[in-house]
């Protein structure tokens, strides 16, 4: 089994990122992970919303991209109340995906400050866009963000 660190989910945050605009950073990010041996993972709601966002932004070749190369998991009720005690009730695709990382053992990556406080408890790993393009695409390992 591949090590945490080659095993994440790209929340929506990071996909809006990719395609909002041309070329960014967000969008070299995700596919330096498509083309590497890291293991994506996405749950259905996670697939719902980066469709949502490719319909609304009229971009689907990454879509395309991504929903042939994620590994679709689905967390088990232990996991999701695990995660629910950490976020308000309406956040419910938040606390899926955050029990999609639990499941999976993968690292969480977003902008979305939602997941602070599951990020503060060490339940999951959480990284930001900056924190996960400083350390995958551009080579600064110890890179943290200041709190």
């Amino acid at each position: 089994m591949p090590v945490r660190g080659s095993r994440y989910l790209l929340d929506n945050t990071v996909f809006i990122a990719a395609v909002k605009r041309k070329w960014t950073k967000s969008t070299e990010l995700i596919y330096h992970l498509l083309d590497s041996s890291a293991e994506l993972f996405a749950n259905e709601l996670l697939l719902f919303e980066y469709e949502k966002y490719a319909e609304t932004l009229g971009t689907y070749e990454l879509l395309n991209y991504l929903k042939k190369a994620v590994i679709l998991v689905n967390p088990s009720q232990e996991e999701i109340d695990i995660c629910a005690a950490f976020f308000p009730e309406s956040e419910l695709s938040d606390i899926v995906h955050a029990a999609t990382c639990l499941y999976a053992d993968a690292v969480l990556i977003t902008n979305d400050n939602h997941f602070n406080k599951i990020k503060k408890a060490e339940i999951i790993e959480v990284w930001s866009n900056t924190k996960a393009v400083k350390r995958l695409l551009d080579g600064i390992e110890e890179y943290e963000e200041s709190k």
